[in-house]
């Protein structure tokens, strides 16, 4: 696929107020970015480079939407600089520290040390790790591979030859790329690159009310939890999924996984799917979304909003939406337990009746369970006197 071709689909057109501005090369009150397609460049409307054609502009949700399918930072108007400013609320030293390594990476600059980011807020670095961790679950390094695993994904994924993608995204050799892989793709970057060739991927069915899952794993952990009606369907898309890869059902060797899917799926608690193994593919800011909703009790549901903050970006919570929507894993990653800000139930992937049937599962056995202790404790309190 061509450079032109692959950032066609991305994003939307520009309305008229947008391309006025940027055909006018106007600074708006409210600042957006759009990906020129010819190029894979990201730009903001007052860029001082040459009007590309409104045809060739796509308006995207912000600076990582951009960089998620491979586009590159205009090195005129600096969008990375702009919004990485912007996203870094003053005194956070965990998004002040993640805008510098994001706009480092994007610019193709040398990436700050742990001891450099720690310099800038006059901390120990044990103790800029130890916010890392407490923010986002993970340290300044693990972010660090996970964005440019990301980044190889998105370039591989939209056709670019491995080894300039490998130095594209920030790899200072191909050896450290394929190390970092095992851990982040979940594949080698050649063979996510061919639709998963050579990997092996084994599938089971799990009964669900009113269906059933599609529940499917490699070595590495669980990497498909698909809802339907029919076995055939969802086998279907699993091959659609993975085109190359060698599929093979094993009822046997995913019983306990399937027995997980099937419980939750009726609402029952079962603490082992918060440490299942995941091998997903997804950006930094889309684990961090679903690693927050495994988070989220069994009975509870949380706002995209609440979501948002969680994982460190107040005002996100259009992007949280479309990290549940794109969800691989339905029910392990509980994205149907979250709701809009007034409790009212927004799209999801598997229709909303579902959303609401797996919800009210959960509430009625978390009812059941409240009731229960409640009754344990009257016999206690009575024993007592």
């Amino acid at each position: 696929m061509s450079e032109s071709k692959r950032f066609t689909t991305i994003g939307r057109p520009p309305t008229d107020t947008e391309w006025s501005a940027v055909s006018t090369r106007t600074d708006m009150a409210r600042p957006f970015v759009f990906v020129v397609t010819s190029t894979g460049i990201i730009c903001t409307p007052g860029c001082a480079a040459r009007t590309p054609g409104r045809d060739r502009v796509r308006v995207v949700p912000d600076f990582e939407a951009g960089l998620a399918v491979g586009a590159r930072a205009c090195l005129r108007c600096r969008p990375d600089r702009m919004f990485a400013a912007k996203a870094a609320p003053a005194g956070d030293p965990v998004q002040a520290a993640v805008a510098r390594m994001a706009a480092a990476l994007a610019a193709g600059d040398e990436v700050p040390t742990d001891r450099e980011l720690a310099g800038q807020f006059e901390m120990p670095e044990r103790r800029l790790r130890e916010v890392f961790r407490e923010s986002l679950g993970v340290t300044p390094r693990a972010w660090l591979s996970a964005r440019r695993a990301e980044l190889l994904r998105s370039r591989l994924a939209g056709g670019q030859d491995v080894t300039p993608a490998l130095y594209d995204s920030g790899y200072g050799s191909s050896s450290a790329a394929y190390e970092a892989a095992n851990g982040e793709l979940g594949m080698a970057p050649g063979r996510y690159r061919t639709g998963a060739a050579g990997e092996s991927i084994r599938w089971t069915i799990a009964p669900i009310p009113d269906g059933v899952a599609l529940v499917a794993a490699t070595e590495r952990g669980l990497c498909a939890v698909r809802l339907g009606q029919e076995t055939a369907a969802l086998a279907s898309e699993l091959r659609t999924e993975f085109p190359r890869a060698a599929l093979s059902r094993d009822d046997a060797g995913l019983a306990d996984m399937a027995s997980i899917v099937s419980d939750m799926a009726v609402g029952r608690r079962r603490p082992e799917a918060d440490v299942l193994p995941l091998d997903v593919h997804a950006t930094a800011f889309r684990r961090r979304v679903w690693e927050a909703l495994r988070r989220i009790p069994a009975g509870e549901t949380r706002s995209y909003g609440q979501i948002a903050a969680t994982v460190g970006a107040p005002g996100a919570a259009r992007a949280v939406g479309t990290a549940c929507a794109v969800n691989p894993v339905a029910i392990v990653v509980p994205c149907h337990r979250v709701v809009g800000s007034d409790g009212s139930l927004h799209g999801y992937a598997y229709g909303l009746a579902r959303k609401r049937q797996l919800l009210d599962a959960e509430a009625d056995v978390a009812a059941a369970e409240r009731s229960s202790a409640v009754d344990e404790q009257i016999e206690l309190e009575a024993v007592g006197h």
